[in-house]
């Protein structure tokens, strides 16, 4: 930019100089100033082209993060669902534990263990419970007689 500034400033210098030897020494000079006056409107025109070029470059950069950031946002928003679909899944899973194991127990009744173990309204979740209640027998029933399994 420094660079730039210093050639524009000596090319207006140097105009300005064959001006004023124009004025003071003779018409001689007006052949030079028309050369630098030339090189001077060209290298204007040269910076207003990278300027024009700079200022397209910006924007199609501005594009680019806009929809780079607005893709970013949309797989934030996805990854955001999916934790919460994961985080409503493992509560229901939880719930559905906690009610065979109330039913189980004895505690909420078998009022509950029907629609709890059913897995009603839940998507998605999976309960790797036997259908048929709980395995073996219960404590109350006694020890096994071993003639009775054969």
């Amino acid at each position: 930019m420094h660079r730039r500034r210093r050639v524009l400033a000596a090319l207006l210098l140097l105009n300005v100089v064959e001006l004023i030897g124009v004025v003071v020494v003779g018409p001689g000079f007006w052949i030079s100033f028309a050369v630098t006056a030339l090189l001077l409107a060209l290298y204007v025109v040269h910076l207003r082209n990278r300027a024009i070029a700079g200022r397209r470059r910006q924007r199609a950069e501005a594009r680019e993060a806009a929809w780079l950031s607005a893709r970013q946002a949309e797989v934030r928003r996805e990854q955001a669902r999916r934790a919460a679909a994961r985080r409503e899944a493992q509560r229901r899973l939880a719930a559905q534990r906690e009610a065979v194991r109330r039913a189980a127990m004895g505690l909420d009744g078998a009022r509950d263990l029907p629609q709890a173990a059913s897995g009603s309204g839940v998507t998605g979740s999976v309960s790797y419970r036997r259908a048929g209640g709980l395995r073996g027998r219960a404590y109350e029933a006694g020890r096994p007689n071993p003639r009775d399994s054969r």
